[in-house]
């Protein structure tokens, strides 16, 4: 038992380390926080409905709402009508919101490689993403 217990929790603390060290690069280098441009990431491929956001960051709808307004105030998305559903709306890149992505991208991957490179050679690299994707796959993420 608590061997999957310090498992899952140093996995955690990976995610937490992960994260707070790329979303401090990309304030710094972009003014943009890792939450944001995850949205921006997801939302690359087109507009979406911010339940579909939401879901693609595996946030709650409210929390996808409050992030898109915010991103709406900035410049980096904007909000369109839903061809499908005259009473909703999509969410879509700005111009400034494809350019922050696209700058972002790269010191997101740096940040990355520079943290994960040095410790984990390519195979395991893949290896460890290969896992990560079927328990993501099991958990429905």
């Amino acid at each position: 038992m608590s061997d999957r217990i310090t498992w899952l929790d140093d996995l955690i603390r990976v995610q937490i380390l992960l994260w707070d060290r790329v979303d401090a690069r990309l304030r710094d280098a972009h003014d943009v926080t890792l939450a944001r441009f995850q949205a921006l990431h997801a939302l690359a491929g087109g507009p979406a409905r911010v339940g579909d956001l939401a879901q693609r960051m595996s946030i709650t709808v409210g929390g996808a709402s409050k992030l898109a307004d915010r991103m709406v105030t900035l410049g980096l998305l904007a909000r369109e009508p839903d061809p499908d559903d005259r009473r909703a709306s999509r969410l879509a890149l700005t111009g400034a919101g494809r350019d922050t992505l696209a700058a972002a991208s790269v010191t997101y991957a740096e940040a990355v490689a520079e943290a994960v490179d040095p410790v984990l050679p390519p195979a395991d690299r893949d290896r460890l993403h290969e896992l990560v994707g079927r328990l993501l796959t099991r958990l429905g993420g």
